[in-house]
């Protein structure tokens, strides 16, 4: 242990070299604030990505074209009303929601944007299949129902100003949408990227009906199974079935049913290889930092040789000189924790604000007391290791040799 005067002599000897000791606490808080940040935008996702899987439940399969453009939109690729009558008579589906897409104009005041348009067949058991799987509840007004012509419901940017106009869209207004006129009879809640939350919802008949009655394939179908214990055997007879009535050999699918466990998992995987790419460059730039931390102790150890004779010659023991220069790297460590933190924080809420303004909320980062206190103790750690070879050399030191250094 370190007694308290040895102490007030630490802090006052880096206080006296104060530059050096800020280069060097400078050199630890960018590795750990950078890590700070990172780490609080992936608990944020991993946050989204689980309540994403608990909203959308586990009974839950999803059918989809293995196409690189966005579903429904792929001219040499669709998905129709067999297949969907396909999926729905798989022994243990209980739903089978075909979902429409298509790129519509939608105008207010002059100002347009082309977004996504989906229509789906409306019931209360749909709607509520269909924005389980999206992870949203209506918001304002009410869902479509079967036979709602000429009504529509929208993402939740639509809300907010600036976010698609300049000015939001009320309930009961009347927009225009591909040259025709359309009441808002609700709004979603947000999703948390600025494409799904501009989306247009319609009933499948009107749809097609905006598209003079175009016959539109399906961006995807949503399924949902009597018995979710038997969830992986229902999705390889449905993916079987569909092989068949589309006449493909085993492997040579054009289309993948994939379950939302199964695709949660895969995002999951793919945040963390990202995430942990990047704190590991951070790891290398904290390890550098140490690399520094170390350098500053030789340097403190060669400049005060005289004094740490003399402290020896009035009796001052090796575990004494080791706990000073330990206590003071590991205060260089600490300090550099404490302020890495706090920038750390102050980034991520200011990066949370604006991602959340712009319409990108489900990147917003989340904080706790473990990442605070862990990085801090993290940082603590890497900066006493650095100086324990050199608090030892110093300890070792020969009084007399010492008192003689020039």
């Amino acid at each position: 242990m370190i007694d308290v005067e040895s102490m007030k002599y630490s802090l006052r000897n880096l206080w006296k070299r104060k530059s050096r000791s800020t280069l060097t606490i400078l050199s630890i808080f960018i590795g750990i604030a950078t890590i700070f940040i990172f780490i609080s935008f992936g608990l944020g996702l991993t946050t989204y990505v689980n309540e994403l899987a608990s909203e959308a439940g586990v009974d839950k399969f999803i059918v989809q074209g293995r196409s690189q453009a966005a579903p429904g939109l792929d001219d040499a690729f669709s998905i129709g009303d067999k297949d969907r009558e396909v999926v729905a008579k798989t022994k243990g589906v209980r739903d089978a929601i075909g979902y429409k897409v298509k790129i519509v104009q939608v105008e207010k005041d002059s100002d347009f944007k082309f977004v996504f348009g989906g229509g789906y067949v409306p019931s209360d058991r749909n709607n509520e299949v269909l924005f389980q799987s999206f992870g949203i509840n209506i918001l304002k007004g009410r869902e479509l129902k079967k036979g709602d012509m000429g009504k529509v419901t929208m993402g939740f940017n639509y809300q907010q100003p600036l976010r698609i106009f300049d000015d939001p869209i009320e309930l009961g207004e009347k927009i225009t949408i591909n040259d025709k006129k359309y009441e808002v009879i609700g709004f979603y809640e947000p999703i948390g990227n600025p494409g799904d939350d501009s989306n247009v919802y319609f009933t499948e008949e009107e749809l097609e009906r905006l598209f003079d009655g175009e016959d539109i394939s399906y961006g995807a179908i949503f399924g949902t199974v009597s018995n979710p214990e038997n969830l992986n055997k229902v999705v390889e007879s449905v993916e079987k079935n569909l092989r068949n009535s589309r006449g493909l050999d085993e492997g040579k699918e054009d289309f993948f049913v994939q379950t939302f466990e199964e695709a949660i998992e895969q995002f999951s995987i793919v945040l963390n290889v990202v995430v942990g790419f990047i704190i590991l460059i951070a790891l290398i730039s904290v390890v550098v930092s140490a690399v520094n931390t170390a350098n500053t102790m030789v340097t403190s150890v060669l400049e005060r040789t005289k004094e740490i004779g003399v402290m020896k010659a009035i009796g001052a023991t090796r575990a004494t000189i080791r706990n000073i220069f330990l206590f003071e790297s590991a205060v260089l460590g600490f300090v550099a924790g404490v302020i890495g933190v706090l920038f750390g924080y102050m980034v991520s809420s200011s990066l949370g604000t604006v991602l959340d303004q712009i319409g990108w909320g489900f990147l917003a980062p989340e904080f706790t007391p473990f990442l605070f206190i862990g990085l801090i103790l993290f940082a603590t750690v890497i900066g006493t290791l650095s100086g324990v070879i050199i608090a030892i050399q110093a300890a070792r030191l020969n009084a007399v040799d010492a008192l003689r250094y020039e």
